[in-house]
């Protein structure tokens, strides 16, 4: 009997730590997407049923390691840093939960601290506690056995998470829009709030210093691996074939705009320009120095806009020019753009991309 106990409660601490690893890798890995792109939204549901079933393994979690803590600390790294590192990292996912959990359901207010939206928060707490997972991750957690999953009482735990994890989701969805007010307009997948839509500059602001751009001196640079470079003025820009997309700007603050942006498309301009035939993707360069790295698939369908709603774009949302990318994140979509480098190499394009994160810290 005692070994019976003893196996049953090896099982239950080896499935819950797994099963919680696993869940904590989904949830990292949907919230970072969430970060980049909004184009599948069933990734952000994923993100979010994910979180109700981190939820319903707390409980469980939380016995385990109160039977851990009542041994007390000793020399044992393992027994005194980790500790500590335990619990600081289930104090943070309280409050990422507990943060994420604010926005959906409109408790609180908006801003907190820092100037940053509450929804902020819980992603920047998402980010920051990645290195305490990794080090909790290679110290506590136990080797797998596959009788822990395959066996039947594996399977029945699965099968109860999954729907825990889906009903909460559902519950959360359904009460959500059930406390939005009539005056704010429905949140889109990613949980942000509509603010100024369809009404030209009237969208917010982020939190970035505006440059000041002399319009009558400003030029855009197209070159790179092109035959004809370009430096065009604010004139030849408007001179350009015209065209207006209907796009969201959704922001990691917690907002989002749909506008009618109108400009030239970036396939006009690497026309002009004799833009290579081997191109691989596009550098968008601001006046400021921020720039973004986009591979041509994704870049044939980018605008370079000058208006929105009708409205010469304001400075603070990027005049004279800015990068308008759908299916982009907010932080994406380059303003005060002052250069295009058309780039034929491909590991170039990819290195771009892949250093995409770095340009979030210049957020703040």
């Amino acid at each position: 009997m005692q070994r019976e106990r003893l196996f049953a409660r090896g099982h239950l601490l080896r499935f819950v730590n797994l099963t919680l690893l696993a869940v904590l890798v989904v949830q990292g890995l949907t919230g970072l997407y969430a970060l980049f792109a909004t184009r599948q939204a069933w990734l952000v549901d994923l993100h979010r049923a994910a979180g109700w079933a981190l939820i319903a393994l707390a409980p469980l979690k939380a016995s385990i390691s109160w039977r851990s803590l009542r041994r007390g600390l000793d020399a044992r790294f393992d027994r005194s840093i980790m500790i500590g590192v335990s619990l600081l990292l289930a104090a943070a996912a309280i409050a990422i939960i507990v943060l994420g959990l604010m926005w959906a359901w409109r408790i609180g207010p908006m801003w907190l601290w820092l100037y940053q939206t509450v929804i902020a928060w819980h992603w920047i707490l998402g980010l920051a506690i990645v290195p305490l997972v990794a080090l909790h991750a290679w110290r506590r957690w136990p080797r797998p056995r596959a009788e822990d999953f395959t066996a039947r009482r594996g399977a029945v735990k699965l099968g109860m998470l999954t729907a825990a994890g889906v009903a909460g989701w559902l519950l959360t969805e359904a009460l959500a829009q059930s406390r939005a007010t009539g005056d704010s307009p429905r949140r889109r997948v990613t949980g942000s709030r509509g603010d100024g839509l369809y009404e030209g500059n009237s969208f917010p602001l982020t939190g970035e210093r505006a440059p000041e751009v002399d319009i009558a001196v400003w030029r855009l640079h197209v070159g790179g691996a092109v035959a004809a470079p370009l430096a065009l003025s604010f004139e030849d820009v408007l001179a350009l074939p015209r065209a207006t997309l209907d796009a969201e700007l959704d922001c990691t603050l917690g907002w989002y705009t749909r506008q009618h942006w109108q400009g030239v498309r970036l396939m006009v301009l690497l026309a002009e320009a004799g833009a290579s035939p081997s191109t691989a993707g596009i550098r968008a360069v601001s006046v400021t120095g921020y720039e973004h790295t986009f591979p041509l698939a994704e870049a044939r369908g980018m605008l370079l806009a000058t208006h929105v709603g009708g409205e010469a774009l304001s400075t603070g949302h990027g005049s004279p020019l800015r990068v308008v990318i759908p299916g982009r994140r907010g932080w994406f979509w380059v303003k005060w753009l002052g250069r295009i480098d058309v780039l034929d190499d491909p590991l170039e394009v990819v290195g771009g991309v892949l250093g995409a994160p770095r340009q979030v810290l210049r957020q703040f």
